[in-house]
């Protein structure tokens, strides 16, 4: 009987398999998208976008019921370490790995690790994007996934028959994973044994130097209002870190009416870290947070589950921004623009809503601007607001030094040239110099 069953399954996802979500899903999931976007900027407490992490941390952690066993030589797949595979299925096979839409258009091109014994198989797919793809909602919109089932907050986007998982697992990358029918049952802890290895402790301008032993990176989290990473450990241990530029962060009360309802936070008391004022909170699903102002317009929150409340601290404590821009840097990004005569001017802040930026400009021996250089950070870069407060019209991509990035019109008959890139998600950088000079320029920048 179990054998007449299995083959009866496999009928009906071999028939089914072409099916993919209708052509329409995209505008209804774009749609949905701003509107759930816009419920969530007219919300006004620092609770429930708490919240709305521990939900993005449902990406992974769902998968996470206990430690999984290793396999045996730990294979790695563009930056992501497996570490459980179903025994008996062999040594992997590398292969190019592709995701097509419901007209058979390659959305999503990568590498992939596959797994197979008779008709049982296991694959890994690891695909980069160019930064368009940031949540699930994303991934819905390009269609590329058989049947999908719309997944509940951050949650990964499944196949109509279970044989499939795919999510964003961090900036510019895209997780799949695919099981044979059979092995179904095994699905959710393949996926709980991923690690993303050699994280860099820079994140969103800020350096994070410390966390508790057995914790690891599973991820940046896609968020509107605040750039988050998340990290997670055995016994249901988890921390996330957001970091809030802008408008939102002008203050510490401020930071604090960030987000959905107040009454979610409970013990609110003040706290300290690095000697600054802070707020110490629990939240309703039983974790302590703690944030604070690392200046005027950078915000920082961060939570932790099952944890106890030293570790919080001691992370908080460990968490440090760069020093005041000095000589030849902005921000924490080192510069390195040679000439005698250039000569580095004033450093100048400036906060909008949801992104801070930090300029500084190189005077010539006229006195003029020769050379600016603008560090822009948060949620919002680049958004289509961010766009228009940096171009007059419409960017076009192109390549300098080999970045590749966008020119801007500047929207003067000028001899300059404007020049833009993300290097990661929340960062941008803009560099408007002499066009004979762009490129020398956009060679010296050194991005952590």
């Amino acid at each position: 009987m179990r054998g007449i069953e299995e083959r009866l399954r496999q009928g009906m996802t071999d028939a089914t398999r072409s099916v993919r979500g209708a052509p329409e899903l995209a505008v209804r999931v774009t749609a949905r998208v701003a509107l759930r976007r816009r419920r969530r900027r007219l919300a006004a407490s620092v609770a429930a976008a708490v919240a709305a992490v521990l939900v993005a941390i449902g990406v992974v952690s769902p998968y996470i019921v206990s430690r999984p066993d290793p396999v045996a030589t730990s294979p790695e797949l563009d930056g992501v370490r497996i570490g459980y595979i179903p025994e008996g299925l062999g040594a992997p096979q590398r292969l190019r790995a592709q995701e097509k839409d419901i007209r058979g258009e390659i959305r999503l091109r990568g590498e992939a690790l596959r797994w197979q014994a008779g008709s049982d198989f296991v694959q890994v797919s690891a695909y980069h994007t160019d930064g368009a793809v940031l949540d699930a909602m994303d991934i819905l919109a390009m269609n590329v996934v058989d049947s999908p089932v719309e997944p509940s907050g951050g949650d990964p986007v499944l196949s109509g028959d279970g044989t499939s998982a795919m999510w964003v697992a961090d900036y510019r990358l895209v997780l799949k994973v695919t099981v044979s029918v059979a092995l179904k049952g095994e699905r959710d802890r393949i996926v709980g044994g991923l690690r993303l290895v050699g994280w860099s402790p820079a994140f969103a301008g800020l350096s994070v130097t410390y966390m508790p032993a057995g914790m690891w990176v599973s991820r940046a989290a896609a968020d509107p209002d605040a750039l988050t990473r998340l990290w997670q450990g055995e016994s249901g241990r988890r921390v996330s870190i957001e970091v809030v530029y802008g408008r939102a962060a002008a203050t510490l009360e401020k930071l604090r009416a960030t987000g959905p309802p107040p009454e979610v936070l409970t013990d609110v008391r003040p706290a300290s870290v690095h000697g600054q004022p802070a707020y110490a909170a629990a939240t309703g699903q039983g974790s302590r947070v703690l944030l604070w102002l690392v200046k005027p317009g950078i915000g920082v929150r961060v939570q932790g589950e099952h944890l106890p409340e030293g570790d919080l601290v001691r992370i908080a404590e460990g968490i440090q921004s760069p020093p005041e821009s000095q000589g030849e840097s902005v921000d924490g990004i080192a510069i390195s623009i040679a000439g005698p005569d250039l000569r580095p001017g004033p450093v100048e802040t400036a906060m909008t809503a949801r992104w801070r930026s930090t300029t500084r400009r190189w005077i010539g021996p006229d006195g003029e601007n020769a050379v600016t250089v603008s560090i822009q950070r948060g949620a919002r870069v680049p958004s289509s607001t961010w766009w228009r407060s940096v171009s007059r019209g419409e960017p076009k991509p192109a390549t300098i030094a080999g970045v590749q990035g966008h020119l801007l019109d500047t929207g003067a008959s000028t001899s300059s040239r404007k020049f833009t890139w993300t290097p990661e998600f929340g960062l941008a950088i803009v560099v408007t110099a002499p066009a004979h000079d762009l490129r020398r320029i956009v060679k010296g920048i050194a991005v952590p």
